[in-house]
């Protein structure tokens, strides 16, 4: 008898777990097993801080961030150790202008005091994850292109609020451009680069510093703040929820600008935005029907925003949604800003985010080098190396570094 009851607790909680892992994921999505594992394992990971925050556990604590960490290098590498020097790269801390940073630095051109360098920006919704999440790409790009790379360890919201990521990250790329003898880097060969909350950043220093960059490179970026019904939004709201939806997207806004998270059903549904600001010109920054790129079969059903608002909301928010230093989309001009490689992906809510600001670019005859994966997923990217890696991430990484190489090391742009 006591067997039998074992065995029905046993069918039931593996039932359990196939209904809870088992998410729908589209047909074309490639390695769905690996996928649902990684979706699974981030969704788990947010049940746990949900549980935290119920017993009053601070949500986004320093004390609980490392957690995150430790879980994407199992996911990244399959090892819950920080990986650090190899035969190939010296990698160590060190500060610019007082701000930490993680340095990769080839062995190979150790002695060369004209090497690119690429200074990036990590990704984690501005409140999680650090200056080495990135590793498996930070590692490849200074191995294979011999490449200084300096991974910015910024300050983290909601402890420290817009604009503390943006300051950080521009104190040290200016650092950089303003000491390439002392760090031997070629001043005409700076690369500003992050993924997702990480693009934001490298989008912001990039419109800051103009042609002072050589190239900027965005991964699924993080570019808008105004609209939340965008078509990428409503059609993978229930992709991968586990890894991002709109919701989490909505959140990370809100914990970086310091508004309270009690209004985020406003902010889904867009009531954050006043009906002037509906009808405005930034209104026609991130309207998909007009900046979605012809050469791509993706919807620009762009849904006619509702004149309604919480109006004391929009009035708290209004120039804050539309500061380029925040929401770097909504910049009035992109004239003088660095040629571009931006990555998006298909199953992505930030997808449109991504494609519109390519589509800006080409308005003002930026130089683009513009990737749109069909099939992929929100975070694909750094799935390169270890149990989970993807043939898509692996294609990208590829992609992306020989791109680097012809345009940074053979010099053909």
């Amino acid at each position: 008898m006591i067997t039998v009851k074992r065995s029905i607790v046993a069918i039931l909680i593996a039932g359990w777990c196939y209904w809870y892992m088992v998410i729908p994921l589209p047909d074309d999505m490639e390695e769905k097993w690996k996928v649902r594992v990684i979706d699974t394992t981030l969704r788990t990971l947010g049940h746990m801080a949900d549980v935290l925050e119920y017993l009053g556990v601070e949500r986004l604590s320093p004390g609980s961030r490392p957690i995150a960490d430790v879980t994407f290098r199992l996911l990244h590498s399959g090892s819950p150790f920080a990986p650090g020097s190899d035969e190939h790269v010296k990698v160590y801390y060190q500060d610019f202008n007082r701000i930490p940073a993680l340095v990769y630095e080839p062995i190979s051109s150790i002695n060369d005091p004209k090497r690119p360098v690429v200074v990036y920006f990590h990704g984690g919704g501005f409140s999680v994850l650090s200056a080495e999440y990135p590793d498996p790409l930070l590692r490849a790009m200074a191995t294979r292109l011999g490449c200084l790379v300096v991974s910015v360890e910024y300050r983290l919201a909601p402890q420290y609020v817009f604009p503390a990521a943006y300051n950080d990250c521009l104190a040290v790329t200016e650092y950089i451009v303003n000491n390439t003898d002392t760090l031997r880097v070629d001043f005409r060969r700076i690369v500003v680069a992050g993924d997702s909350a990480g693009g934001n950043l490298a989008a912001g220093v990039a419109q800051k510093l103009g042609k002072k960059i050589r190239m900027q490179v965005l991964v699924y970026p993080m570019l808008q703040a105004f609209d939340f019904l965008t078509p990428s939004c409503r059609e993978n709201k229930e992709i991968c929820p586990g890894i991002i939806t709109p919701k989490s997207i909505a959140r990370a806004w809100m914990e970086y600008g310091n508004i309270s998270v009690k209004h985020i059903q406003d902010f889904l549904c867009n009531n954050h935005t006043s009906p002037k600001m509906k009808t405005s010109k930034w209104a026609k920054y991130v309207n998909s029907s007009l900046h979605v790129l012809d050469v791509l079969n993706v919807t620009n059903s762009h849904l006619p925003m509702q004149l309604h608002s919480n109006q004391q909301l929009s009035r708290q928010v209004a120039k804050l949604i539309v500061n380029p230093q925040f929401v770097p989309l909504m910049a009035d001009s992109l004239e003088d800003v660095p040629n571009a490689y931006v990555i998006t992906a298909g199953y992505d809510p930030l997808r449109d985010d991504g494609i519109m600001y390519a589509h800006r670019l080409t308005e003002y005859n930026v130089k683009l080098k513009f990737k749109h994966y069909p099939s992929a997923f929100h975070g694909f990217f750094y799935f390169i190396n270890g149990p989970l890696q993807l043939k898509i991430a692996q294609t990208a990484t590829n992609e992306l570094i020989q791109f680097l190489n012809d345009h940074l090391i053979e010099g053909k742009y």
